[in-house]
């Protein structure tokens, strides 16, 4: 996989012909519009310092409460109106990569580095229940809009569990792996290659990669039905970054990277039709650390050049605000609240920054 990252960034010099004939982007900054972003009225709200080796971060349904997690294996409990530290929940294993928090706020979800499923009640003192089976790491978790499913993923499976029980009710794939001895040597083989991207806030939709830059697939969760991207998701040179679901399931945008240019593409899931494309970079960029959220109705990215705002349908580059760049961003679901990280975890320095909008 290096080897072909490393293809990529550096064909332009061994094929001119090769080299992508871009126009900059054009910077909408809110002074500069003649209709403005309602994501122009940003301002910093609230700075979190007592978590310096935050990971996670999500936001309760009511936008009240912020939870982060961390290498520390802590979980925290923010109240966005006050400012204060309302518990700490620790875990006895596995860094927090993940968080989910149900529709009523009284149960959150962790996903570690350990595998491990934890279901933690936010009304009691106990410990989390613990849920195994996972096979790698976890990185993603979301709880069903009905607050009955536990969704969790892995960068080879997906897993949904009865949140009442802690029953696991689904494997995907569900075809069993094979495994292949060359002398001492023993070789698990999972193909055909199954990647979940992203898993939709509600907890229905998956959109999944199968078979090396093969089918970019909408996994019905619920009804196991498919819809296959059309072909557009990947061409030339290029390679998918990033993947993301709008919270009813119905939208997808994927961030794609052909040298120099980083651009956004919105699919309909109903029909794995393309709907819009619209640029993010046109020039060359290091875009690992840039990261997006979807709102209602508006893609926001935090970037080199500033946090952006494009128009979830159109994908209509709307603003650039002037802001620190952050990672991890999530968004509240009346689409008021951003919040991110500033800084490193690794240097114990990370900070929550919340931004808010009337």
């Amino acid at each position: 996989m290096v080897v072909t990252t490393n293809i990529l960034w550096h064909l332009d010099q061994f094929f001119p012909s090769l080299k992508q004939k871009t126009q900059p982007v054009e910077l909408k900054s809110c002074s500069q519009n003649a209709t403005k972003s309602p994501y122009c009225n940003l301002s910093v709200f609230r700075t979190f310092t007592g978590h310096p080796t935050v990971l996670a971060l999500v936001i309760s349904a009511d936008g009240k409460t912020l939870i982060s997690g961390g290498k520390d294996k802590a979980i925290k409990v923010w109240d966005l109106q006050t400012g204060a530290l309302k518990k700490t929940l620790q875990s006895d294993s596995g860094v927090i990569q993940a968080l989910a928090i149900a529709p009523d706020g009284k149960v959150v979800v962790s996903g570690s580095g350990d595998r491990m499923v934890r279901i933690w009640n936010m009304t009691t003192n106990q410990p989390p229940q613990v849920l195994a089976g996972h096979t790698d790491t976890i990185n993603g978790v979301e709880i069903s809009s009905d607050g009955t499913r536990i969704i969790s993923r892995s960068y080879t499976e997906i897993k949904v569990w009865d949140l009442a029980t802690g029953k696991l009710t689904l494997t995907l794939p569900n075809s069993p792996s094979t495994e292949i001895k060359i002398g001492p040597v023993l070789i698990e083989d999972n193909s055909p290659r199954f990647y979940p991207r992203v898993i939709s806030s509600n907890g229905k939709t998956a959109l999944v990669e199968l078979g090396v830059g093969g089918k970019l697939v909408a996994w019905d969760l619920l009804t196991n039905q498919q819809i296959i991207l059309q072909k557009k998701w990947s061409d030339g040179f290029g390679y998918m970054h990033s993947a993301y679901i709008s919270g009813d399931g119905k939208t997808a945008v994927t961030i794609y990277y052909r040298q120099p240019v980083t651009d956004l593409r919105v699919w309909d899931l109903t029909t794995g039709m393309l709907k819009a494309e619209g640029r993010v970079s046109s020039t060359r960029n290091y875009f690992g650390y840039d990261t997006f959220v979807l709102s209602r109705d508006r893609i926001i990215g935090s970037t080199d050049e500033g946090i952006k705002v494009w128009n979830l349908q159109t994908a209509e580059l709307e603003a650039t605000l002037k802001y620190e760049k952050m990672s991890n961003l999530v968004v509240s679901s009346d689409g008021k609240v951003l919040a991110g990280l500033t800084g490193n975890s690794e240097n114990q320095d990370s900070e929550i920054q919340v931004l808010r909008r009337p």
